[in-house]
């Protein structure tokens, strides 16, 4: 009997661990239809993603296509510096072979210009075991820490159908900044290194001989930096300009992007004049007065979106009416660098009054509105019925008015959620609005959550983190996710103390579950008071952070831990009330 509640309570806590999978496994490159269509203009954009090694000047060279940043090179009198190493190690391992038939010189230095994915997860490729210095913004290894976080469920979902990872060749036309996210596709490894030179606003430095500064831009991201080589006059400006409209709001998530800071640091570059401009995304320029107007268009774009936004806020518009007001005027629209293949100017305007007023926007009908499922009955009642409100929703797919049909397939899977006839017509509608989009962000959306409905499944791509890269990520980070995990009904009637001591790190983490509250504090193990705890354990701190990240098996793991108060099977219960719940598509409801 104890035998089989031991082996029930490492079952019950792997199955927490891994999560209960809502829908079967996908595969990446699926086909919604055999003849997908896509706009003209964005499969001509294509053409500036063509692979290759671009040489910029006579020792600094761009690695385009490879992956969705590009990796720069600069070569030096006795070393290499590598601006930015690709999202992946197999990226990476790729641009390091186009690299290494122009020079076999060592890397000396590695450069983030910020922290996003497809910028760092290659570096230990292009150390090849050495130790180069690694330079970045100050608050740049932080926010990579974050990649174990709170939102990481929802953001990665909603990134993997942005990006159109489970799409085929036909539906994943272009990226919009680069030809594709390599991160999320089979057999994926990350190879992040720690920075080991940080700095505040500007840093200056040499190395092999090339003199470069570091400049604090912030943009797309709080942490992006901009390098200047002042003897060529040459800046590579990271993720602030790129040949499109700016992605001042992604629609994967993210914090607000102030479009104010954006110009500012736009102009930074305008100040300095450089003769070659470098993006981390699309394809270098060349000439002083060209890259000098191209950015003064490109900065007056984000600021005529934030101050018009703010003018129609303070207008007392609502979003969806300051989208119908705010458009760019006609010489910044038909300009080729501001089409929209990655931001676009309606989802900025919704972004400013958003990370300026927050969700209310203003209508009091919007105080407090009508549940979903309240609203479909509403539709239904006002068409005469749901039979009569389904085949009007028909009659708009047939007439191409596919944003209509859509809208009204959402109310009418509130009524019936498992109708097939109601998820085809979502499928239709989302596929079609898929097929016209400019835009590849929206592209993707749409038809991967057409690909999601039909072989039902939710977007999800796990991260394939090594032993290595997990040490590097702080024990904090993986007990933060623990409170929004947290089943409010299950523990709603508990008072529990949990306490997990690592004596190898020096750190302890007590969890006091508080009817239906998760209240997590890092303490220092000497002040743990044993008595007030229910359940200790004792654990290794890496494999504790293996396991939680799929590396190491729980029933391997859990056994090597020591329970010294309450037992396994109390701790397996404890655990249990931070089981994940399955994902949901968004036009499904709350069960």
């Amino acid at each position: 009997m104890r035998t089989t509640t031991f082996v029930f309570a490492l079952l019950v806590f792997l199955f927490l661990l891994t999560g209960c999978p809502s829908s079967p496994d996908p595969q990446t490159g699926q086909s919604l239809k055999a003849d997908i269509q896509a706009d003209a203009s964005l499969e001509a954009h294509s053409g500036i993603f063509k692979k290759g090694v671009e040489q910029v000047t006579e020792n600094v060279f761009s690695a385009i296509g490879y992956g969705l940043a590009n990796s720069i090179m600069i070569e030096g009198d006795d070393g290499l510096i590598i601006v930015d190493t690709m999202e992946t190690r197999e990226q990476a391992r790729l641009v390091l072979a186009e690299f290494r038939k122009i020079s076999a010189k060592p890397v000396k230095a590695i450069i983030y210009t910020h922290n996003h994915t497809d910028h760092i997860f290659g570096a230990d490729v292009f150390a090849g075991g050495g130790s180069p210095a690694v330079y970045a913004h100050q608050t740049t290894h932080d926010l990579v820490n974050r990649v174990v976080g709170e939102l990481r469920p929802a953001t990665n979902t909603r990134g993997m159908r942005m990006f159109g990872t489970f799409l085929d060749a036909d539906g994943l036309v272009n990226a919009g900044i680069g030809a594709f996210l390599g991160v999320g596709r089979e057999a994926v490894t990350l190879g992040y290194m720690p920075p080991t030179v940080t700095f505040s606003d500007r840093l200056e430095a040499t190395v092999a001989g090339v003199r470069f500064e570091l400049i604090h831009a912030p943009g797309e991201t709080d942490d992006q930096i901009y390098v200047w080589l002042p003897d060529q006059r040459l800046l590579i400006c990271g993720d602030n300009f790129y040949w499109t409209f700016p992605n001042l709001y992604t629609i994967r998530g993210t914090l607000f992007r102030s479009l104010k800071q954006w110009y500012r640091s736009v102009d930074i570059i305008r100040n300095l004049r450089p003769d070659h401009l470098v993006p981390c995304h699309t394809r270098p320029l060349h000439g002083a007065d060209r890259i000098y107007e191209i950015l003064t268009d490109y900065r007056d774009a984000i600021q005529f979106i934030h101050d018009q936004s703010i003018r129609g806020i303070n207008m007392g518009l609502t979003p969806d009416q300051m989208v119908e007001v705010v458009t760019l005027p006609p010489h910044l629209a038909d300009k080729p660098y501001l089409q929209p293949f990655y931001g676009t100017v309606a989802w900025s305007v919704r972004a400013v009054f958003a990370g300026n007023m927050g969700w209310f926007d203003g209508d009091s009908a919007n105080l407090e509105p009508l549940p979903p499922k309240a609203q479909a009955r509403l539709m239904a009642d006002l068409a005469g019925g749901e039979a009569n409100l389904w085949q009007h929703a028909r009659t708009l797919l047939k007439n191409h008015e596919y944003q209509a049909a859509l809208q009204l397939s959402g109310h009418l899977l509130q009524l019936s959620p498992d109708n097939t006839d109601y998820k085809g017509l979502r499928v239709s509608a989302l596929t079609a609005l898929g097929e016209k989009a400019q835009n590849p962000n929206a592209r993707h959306y749409y038809l991967t959550e057409a690909l999601e409905i039909r072989d039902g499944f939710v977007a999800f791509s796990p991260v394939k983190a090594d032993p290595e890269m997990i040490a590097r990520l702080p024990l904090a980070n993986f007990f933060e996710a623990l409170g929004v995990s947290l089943d409010a009904k299950a523990s709603g009637d508990k008072n529990v103390r949990a306490v997990i001591k690592f004596a190898d790190a020096g750190q302890a983490f007590e969890i006091h579950v508080r009817l239906g509250v998760a209240e997590i504090n890092q303490r220092p193990i000497e002040t743990i008071n044993n008595d007030d705890a229910d359940i200790i354990v004792s654990a290794d701190a890496q494999k504790w952070k293996e396991m939680l990240a799929q590396v190491r098996s729980p029933l391997l793991t859990l056994p090597t831990f020591d329970y010294e108060k309450g037992g396994l099977v109390a701790f397996a219960k404890f655990m249990k009330l931070f089981e994940p719940q399955p994902a949901k598509l968004p036009y499904e409801p709350v069960r």
